[in-house]
């Protein structure tokens, strides 16, 4: 049970990050049941996906990480393009969750971002240096914490607010520019698909653990969002019409959001909840991205190397476009789809056709298919 919960908080953890934050930017003029739909909807993407991505691993009996799986089904293209893409990935969201908590604690303490994101990534570093034990641990605490402090803060802001006189946004008329900005960043919110290997490694390709991790690592997320981001439309909406206004438009950055929400909530306990579920909802996606890379470089340097190289380009990144939050998550979104779906459906072809034994349903072929033209469709929205 224990293996589970920490199997289960490493995927959510991973996930429950960016989408705290961004979501509510990017999703406000799509209407309540327009971004419950696509919450919904991603839910079975993240999870068929992941899953995916653990039978290669499961079927080859190693924890490979992605450009492993490619040279052992595909060749050496295949091992680049998945290494390529992993370190791409990682690098990109931490830069993006650098960005997001120097923003939030620059608020918070009027501090210069810059200093400020020197600071996390040497906690990073150090913390990636140690036992992976005890990064387990310290995400499984995190993610505790996390869910805790969301569920006090949605229920308090609710209750205070009125549910039953809260007024419901209609939905705007949406274009093609704001659905390409949303895909990405809604596809990213669950992007924890590069952490497959780490978990793997963890319950020691345990089929069962696997796929209920998945499962449980892909509802979580879901859930968290749809409550977290129908809550902060209504409040928003509701109490301040000029920034819900500039939400639409893209014109809003995360603490400033943050700081209305504490504004409007007015009572001390919920002000600070708000800082916490920012702050740790941005700590947890870094340990569980930072592992996934910080594995990939430890098979070929020694530890300390390992975690300087897995933090500091992003470090820098951050540093130098601190307010880079939406654009570096969009992205992201894009190396997501090679990562989590294009390469990982490729390869699951491929290793069909090296083990004829194994029986594919009508079903998986359905999904597999369907899961491709998702990717097509999220990488064009990015592109455009």
């Amino acid at each position: 049970m224990k293996k589970q919960l920490s199997a289960v908080a490493l995927l959510a953890g991973t996930a429950i990050g960016s989408g705290m934050l961004s979501l509510p930017l990017v999703l406000a003029g799509y209407g309540l049941k327009l971004s419950c739909v696509l919450m919904v909807a991603f839910v079975w993407v993240a999870y068929y996906s992941s899953v995916i991505r653990a039978e290669l691993n499961i079927y080859s009996q190693a924890d490979f990480a992605l450009k492993d799986v490619g040279t052992h089904y595909s060749g050496k293209i295949a091992s680049y393009i998945g290494s390529i893409s992993l370190k791409l990935l990682s690098y990109s969201l931490i830069a993006a969750y650098l960005c997001g908590l120097a923003s939030l604690l620059n608020e918070l303490l009027a501090f210069d971002a810059r200093y400020l994101i020197a600071a996390i990534a040497s906690g990073t570093m150090v913390l990636l240096y140690f036992s992976n034990s005890l990064i387990q641990r310290t995400n499984k605490i995190l993610f505790v914490f996390l869910v805790s402090a969301f569920v006090l803060v949605t229920v308090g802001l609710l209750v205070k607010s009125g549910v039953s006189e809260l007024q419901v946004p209609a939905g705007q008329l949406l274009t093609l520019n704001s659905f390409a900005l949303a895909l990405p960043i809604v596809f990213t919110s669950f992007g924890f698909q590069g952490s497959i290997h780490s978990l793997t490694k963890f319950v020691e390709n345990d089929r069962t653990l696997i796929k209920r991790a998945c499962l449980f690592g892909s509802i979580i997320p879901a859930v968290v969002y749809t409550v977290w981001t129908c809550s902060v439309v209504l409040i928003v909406y509701n109490n301040d019409a000029e920034l819900f206004s500039r939400m639409i438009n893209g014109k809003v950055e995360i603490a400033e959001l943050i700081a209305c929400l504490s504004h409007i909530s007015k009572l001390p306990h919920l002000k600070a909840m708000f800082w916490v579920i920012s702050l740790l909802s941005l700590l947890t996606s870094i340990i569980g991205v930072g592992i996934a890379v910080f594995d990939e470089w430890n098979r070929q340097l020694n530890k300390a190397a390992s975690s300087a190289i897995t933090v500091i380009p992003s470090a820098l990144v951050a540093i130098f476009a601190p307010t880079a939050f939406i654009k570096i998550l969009g992205v992201s979104g894009m190396i997501l789809v090679v990562l989590a779906i294009f390469l990982p459906v490729y390869l699951y072809k491929k290793m069909l056709e090296q083990n004829p034994e194994i029986i594919v349903s009508k079903r998986k072929i359905i999904g597999l298919v369907t899961l491709t033209l998702v990717g097509i469709a999220v990488f064009g929205a990015g592109m455009l």
